[in-house]
């Protein structure tokens, strides 16, 4: 009797989630142990969302399954296909028709579809998880906005910052008298090229130091660093 065959799926969302590494030992792992032939495993990589049907990966992988002879598809669990609840929904129909079982590394067995009692659960499942996480980034939408309504900043820091111990304000850093002296070039008519040359800071971030001049202002202010002095001729 030929081996069962099977394809692997993984996905990272986030930086707390299961490694992908970890993600994939555990499908090989299970295929080993069930005596499955595992043809591939496909990967999203990380941080792609759960809500987004069009990874290529996953997009590939169900036209294999449609198309070629698997017997199994292997995930960690049931959340690395998909968050949405209908997108999930729509791929066990799938996995139905095409002959095709759902097993989990979570669990270590198959995901039981056999009678309308375990669709039921499964359907529930789905809405579950798709409800679950729907409110996890509606949480982690209404932090980031309390963050920027109390003045943290958000997100990289800006050229020439750092983030203060904290982590919570950015705070003068290297290259910030660099940023310091694009705004007096500018101030002293200076063209775009020759800041870009005398300072060495590339154009696209040149324009965006400008354009937050008066935040660049105030931070240096704040730390009392004054604004460089250059000669009269700095647009020559």
């Amino acid at each position: 009797m030929s081996k069962k065959t099977a394809v692997g799926y993984s996905r990272l969302s986030q930086t707390s989630d299961t490694s992908i590494s970890d993600q994939q030992r555990e499908i090989r792992q299970l295929t080993d142990g069930q005596g499955f032939d595992l043809l591939r495993i496909y990967d999203d990589g990380q941080r792609s969302s759960g809500f987004d049907a069009d990874r290529p990966e996953y997009l590939e992988m169900q036209a294999t399954l449609k198309d070629e002879d698997v017997d199994a598809v292997v995930v960690r669990d049931r959340d690395r296909l998909s968050r949405d609840k209908r997108e999930r929904s729509m791929l066990y129909y799938d996995l139905d028709e095409w002959g095709v079982e759902l097993w989990t590394t979570k669990d270590g067995e198959c995901v039981e579809l056999e009678d309308d009692e375990s669709w039921l659960i499964e359907m529930i499942r789905n809405y579950m998880d798709d409800v679950a996480k729907r409110r996890e980034i509606q949480q982690a939408k209404k932090k980031i906005n309390e963050r920027v309504e109390n003045g943290y900043h958000q997100g990289r820091p800006r050229y020439g910052t750092e983030h203060d111990n904290n982590g919570h304000h950015l705070v003068p850093g290297d290259g910030f008298e660099d940023a310091l002296m694009v705004l007096a070039l500018n101030d002293a008519d200076a063209p775009k090229t020759n800041i870009v040359d005398k300072t060495g800071i590339s154009r696209g971030t040149v324009y965006d130091i400008i354009d937050r001049q008066d935040w660049y202002r105030k931070l240096a202010k704040k730390h009392n660093i004054e604004m460089p002095d250059i000669a009269l001729s700095a647009n020559k």
